[in-house]
Order: structure tokens, then sequence, then C-alpha cells
């Protein structure tokens, strides 16, 4: 069975995350986490608005090193935006997970091949009655060929979202 195609909803989810970032003050409350692994680095960006205060934190950890070093949030948020900006997505159900986050890094990317990008957003527009919120992990594919051979590598671990819209306790897509 073949996996799902996240390539509309990562579209989707950057439009999103622009807009915040173009028309913060339009949120009464936002929280913001992206984890992307590529080229045995973890950057980690956060941002938080809550009771009208904003905060954010973005580093660098180097899995090779383990050194851990802080970045500018936009530096960071460039990144991201590169990671947006590939052919193909899939998505992971969150099982199969290995233990020890070296390992776990490099079973997602296929030994450091492929990046991958777990997001967490919650956001509320002001005058709106509830909250949206998506939590997400995805692999960044070149486009469809890397794909297929992508969950051709993983497919015995069963870790690929196969049907959409996909929601359970880890992962879910926008819910309100």
């Amino acid at each position: 069975m073949a996996a799902a195609f996240y390539k509309d909803y990562i579209a989707d989810l950057k439009a999103r995350i622009d807009d915040l970032h173009a028309n913060a003050d339009r949120y009464q409350t936002y929280e913001l986490t992206m984890e992307l692994l590529a080229q045995k680095n973890l950057v980690s960006y956060s941002e938080k608005k809550a009771k009208g205060l904003q905060e954010g934190l973005s580093y660098r950890r180097d899995f090779t090193t383990g050194q851990a070093v802080q970045m500018q949030q936009q530096s960071a948020y460039q990144l991201f935006n590169g990671f947006f900006k590939l052919g193909q997505f899939l998505a992971f159900t969150g099982l199969g997970e290995k233990p020890g986050a070296k390992q776990f890094a490099e079973s997602l990317t296929d030994n450091w091949q492929y990046p991958t990008c777990a997001v967490h957003f919650i956001c509320r527009q002001k005058g709106q009655p509830k909250t949206a919120s998506t939590r997400m992990h995805f692999v960044g594919l070149n486009g469809e060929a890397d794909a297929a051979a992508y969950e051709q590598k993983i497919a015995q671990e069963k870790s690929l979202v196969q049907h959409r819209p996909f929601s359970s306790d880890l992962f879910w897509e926008w819910k309100q």
C-alpha cells in the first residue's frame, strides 16, 4: 500500500506559518515548534505568544559532537523555508521509533540522506472562538521518485501515513 503524499498539506502549513510571521498581531495566542533533522544537525525553532507576551528561541545541535549553539530566529526560519520548498513529503505515524536520539534520527533520515521536520503549531486568531492545531512529522523529498525510494527502504517499519486525513494520539492533521 502506498504512502500518502503531503505536498498540498505542506503548502497550506507554510502559508499559515508565513501569515503568522507577517501578521503576528492578528493572533490572540500561538505556539509554533519546529525541529529539522538534516546533515547530522538538529535545528530547533520555537515561537510563542500567550497573555500578550511573545518569546522565541532557536538553536542548532550537531549530532556528531553533541555541541549546541543558539541561532538567530530569522536564520533558523530560513532553514525551515528551504525544507518546505522541497518537491514532495511523506508523514510519519509515530510508530517504529528507535531507542536513542542518534539511532532514531539516522533511521528517519535514511542515514542523513533526507531531511525530516516535526511541526507542532497551535493558534487562535483574534475574534475566533476555537484554537486550531496540528502536530505532524514529515520527511522532505525531491519528488515522487524519491518518495517511492524512501518508502521502499523503510516499508518494513510501517511508520508512514497511508491514508489522509491522519489522526492519532501522537500526530494529527489540522483540527479545531
